[in-house]
C-alpha cells in the first residue's frame, strides 16, 4: 500500500469518528415533561385516649386496657409497666390492647395491694409523639363469693321448666356443692350435686316434684383462699287444680279459594291428657269453584296423646284452607288426667268470590331515550286466577294460564314516543280487570362527552410536520360519527375528515402536512346515535406547527463512539507504519 494511499486511509477513518461524534448525529428529539404539582394537606393532630384507672380484687380475669389512638400515619407504640417495655410494634392505627390476665401469669400479685403504672405511647412517620398513662391497682381477695338471692319458688305439679338460677361473683373459685332437704318420701336428702367450680353462674332444674311438699335447696361455694357462701332456696309443688287453658281466637272469614288461612289456639295444662276437635256446618255448597271435593276433609280431629312441648304451652293450629262455600264451625275441647277441662269454639265463612282481580300498578311515566333500567310491575290480589293477556302498543307480548302471580316487564329500549303496555286479567268466575300503563321516551337530550384531545405532530421534513387529531368519545345511545374540522390560519374555508375508532377507544384523524410556523385552528364533531343525533361540537383550538427540538445525546452514548474513532484512527496508523517500513 502506498504512503497517499494510508494517509487516505487515515484522514478517512478520523472523519467518519468526528462525524459519529458531532452533535447532528447524537442529537435526538427533546420530549416534553408534564410538571407534578404536589399539593399539601394539613395532618390531623395525634391523640389517644384515657382509659379510666382500675382497681380490681386478686385473681380477677378479663381485665385489660384499651387505648384508641389516632393518626392518619401511624407508625409504631409502645408500652410500658411501671417504665419497663412491656409490649412495642409497628401501630397502623388499630387499637392498642394490655392484657391484664399477664399480671398473673408473671406472678407479680405476691405481694398486695400493689399499683402498676401503665404508659403508652403512640409514634407517627413525622416521630411525633402522644402517651397516656393508666393506674392499675390489685388488691387482696379478701370477701367470699357473692351471690345473688335467688326467689323462692312455687309451681304447679306436673309443670316444667323450673330452674334456680344463683348469679355469683368471686375472684378466685374453688368448688362448689347443693344439697337437698325435703319432706317428700319418695326424694332423697343430702347432695345432689357437686364439683369444680370456675366462677361462672350455676343453675338448677327442679322440676317432677310431688304435689304438698316442700324442698330445700341449699348452694355452697368455696375459693382458693377458704372463703366460703351459702345460699337457700325453698321450692313449694301444689297440687293441679285447674282446667286446661286456651285462647279464644276471632272468627274467621275468607273468599273462596283464598291461601293461608288456620285456626290457632294457644293451649296449657300441667298434665295434659287428650283434646278433640268437632268440625259442624250449617251451610255448604259443593258446586261452586273448581274444586270437586274439599281438600280438608270434615271430619273430627281427635288426639289421644295430649303432649306440651314448652314450659308456657303450644301453639294447636288447624289449617282451613280449600273449604267450600259455607258455614263451619269448629269446637276444641281438652281434656288433662284428672278430668278437667276447656273448650272453645271459632266460627268459619266462606264467601263467594264477588271481586275481580285486584291490581297495583305504577303510575304512567317516562324517561330519556338510552337510559335503562326501566319497569312496568303490577302487583295483583287474586284468589281464583284463570288468564292473562299482556300487550304493548297493540301487539301480544304474552298470554295463557295465569297462577295469581304478579307481572314484571322492562320498558327499556323503546323508541320515541307514547306506549301503552296494557294487562288484561281473567278469574274463574270471568270476572275481568284491565289495567294500562303508559310509558313516554323522551329524545335524547344531552349532547355527546368529548374528551382527551390532542393534536400529534410528527416529523416529516425539515420544514414540514404531520398532523394527527385525536379524541375520545362517549355517549349513551352510542357515536355515530366522529369528525375533525380544521382551517389555517384566518381562512374562512375549512376541511372535514371522518375519525376512525380504535382497537382502544381512541378515534384518530391524519390530516396532513403543514409548514413549519404554520397556525391551524382544529375542533371536533361528535354526532350521537340518538333518534335526534345530538351533535356536540368543541371550541375551536390553536395549533402552531413548530420544528421539533432536539438535545445532545447524553455523554454514556457518544464517549464509546469517540474511543472507537480514536482507536481506530491508531490501528490505520500502525498499519500504515508498519507497511512504510516495509
Amino acid at each position: 500500500m502506498s504512503s497517499k494511499k494510508m494517509m487516505g486511509a487515515a484522514l478517512l477513518t478520523l472523519l467518519l469518528a468526528l462525524l459519529i461524534v458531532s452533535p447532528m448525529m447524537t442529537q435526538r428529539p427533546v420530549q416534553s415533561v408534564a410538571a407534578h404539582h404536589r399539593t399539601s394537606f394539613a395532618l390531623a393532630e395525634l391523640t389517644i385516649n384515657h382509659p379510666p384507672d382500675m382497681t380490681f380484687e386478686n385473681g380477677t380475669r378479663g381485665k385489660r386496657i384499651v387505648w384508641n389512638a389516632t393518626d392518619p400515619d401511624p407508625k409504631n407504640y409502645t408500652v410500658t409497666r411501671d417504665g419497663e417495655v412491656f409490649s412495642s410494634g409497628q401501630w397502623f392505627g388499630e387499637p392498642i390492647i394490655v392484657d391484664l390476665d399477664s399480671l398473673y401469669e408473671q406472678n407479680l400479685t405476691y405481694s398486695l395491694p400493689r399499683t402498676f403504672t401503665f404508659v403508652c405511647t403512640v409514634f407517627n412517620m413525622q416521630n411525633q409523639s402522644v402517651s397516656d398513662e393508666v393506674l392499675v391497682t390489685v388488691i387482696p381477695d379478701e370477701a367470699a363469693p357473692i351471690i345473688a338471692q335467688p326467689e323462692n319458688i312455687s309451681y304447679e305439679e306436673g309443670s316444667f321448666g323450673h330452674y334456680i338460677r344463683w348469679n355469683i361473683t368471686e375472684s378466685n373459685p374453688d368448688f362448689y356443692n347443693i344439697s337437698r332437704v325435703t319432706d317428700d318420701p319418695q326424694s332423697t336428702n343430702g347432695t345432689i350435686e357437686y364439683g369444680d367450680w370456675d366462677g361462672s353462674n350455676i343453675s338448677l332444674n327442679v322440676d317432677n316434684g310431688n304435689a304438698t311438699h316442700w324442698y330445700l335447696y341449699t348452694l355452697f361455694l368455696n375459693d382458693t383462699l377458704g372463703h366460703n357462701s351459702t345460699s337457700v332456696v325453698n321450692v313449694t309443688v301444689y297440687e293441679d287444680l285447674t282446667p286446661p287453658t286456651v285462647s279464644s281466637p276471632d272468627d274467621i272469614a275468607y273468599e273462596y279459594g283464598a291461601k293461608g288461612n288456620r285456626i290457632v289456639w294457644h293451649v296449657y295444662d300441667s298434665n295434659p291428657k287428650n283434646y278433640t276437635i268437632i268440625i259442624t256446618y250449617t251451610f255448604i255448597n259443593k258446586t261452586y269453584g273448581y274444586l270437586d271435593e274439599s281438600q280438608v276433609p270434615l271430619q273430627n280431629i281427635t288426639q289421644p296423646n295430649w303432649v306440651i312441648v314448652h314450659p308456657t304451652g303450644d301453639d294447636l293450629i288447624i289449617e282451613i284452607d280449600n273449604l267450600y262455600v259455607g258455614n263451619y264451625t269448629y269446637n276444641i275441647t281438652l281434656f288433662d288426667i284428672y278430668g278437667r277441662n276447656a273448650t272453645d269454639a271459632v266460627n268459619v265463612t266462606v264467601y263467594y268470590d264477588l271481586r275481580a282481580p285486584v291490581v297495583t300498578a305504577p303510575a304512567d311515566y317516562s324517561y330519556e331515550e338510552g337510559y335503562t333500567g326501566h319497569w312496568v310491575n303490577w302487583t295483583i290480589d287474586e284468589n281464583n286466577p284463570k288468564s292473562y293477556n299482556l300487550t304493548l302498543d297493540g301487539d301480544l307480548l304474552e298470554g295463557g294460564e295465569w297462577n295469581g302471580t304478579g307481572f314484571n316487564v322492562s320498558a327499556d329500549g323503546l323508541s320515541v314516543g307514547d306506549h301503552v303496555f296494557n294487562l288484561t286479567l281473567t278469574d274463574y268466575f270471568n270476572q275481568t280487570t284491565v289495567s294500562a300503563v303508559v310509558v313516554t321516551v323522551d329524545p335524547d337530550s344531552h349532547l355527546p362527552i368529548v374528551s382527551n384531545i390532542q393534536a400529534l405532530q410528527s416529523f416529516r421534513s425539515a420544514t414540514e410536520n404531520n398532523v394527527t387529531i385525536q379524541a375520545s368519545a362517549w355517549d349513551l345511545n352510542g357515536i355515530r360519527l366522529m369528525q375533525v374540522e380544521w382551517r389555517v390560519g384566518n381562512d374562512t374555508g375549512t376541511e372535514t375528515k371522518n375519525m376512525t375508532k380504535t382497537d382502544w377507544g381512541l378515534y384518530v384523524a391524519e390530516i396532513g402536512a403543514f409548514q413549519v410556523g404554520t397556525v391551524l385552528y382544529y375542533r371536533i364533531l361528535a354526532t350521537d346515535n340518538s333518534s335526534v343525533n345530538n351533535v356536540n361540537t368543541t371550541e375551536w383550538i390553536r395549533l402552531e406547527i413548530t420544528p421539533l427540538a432536539t438535545r445532545p445525546t447524553p455523554a454514556l452514548v457518544w464517549v464509546p463512539v469517540l474511543v472507537v474513532g480514536v482507536l481506530s484512527f491508531l490501528v490505520v496508523t500502525y498499519l500504515y507504519v508498519k507497511t512504510r517500513t516495509r
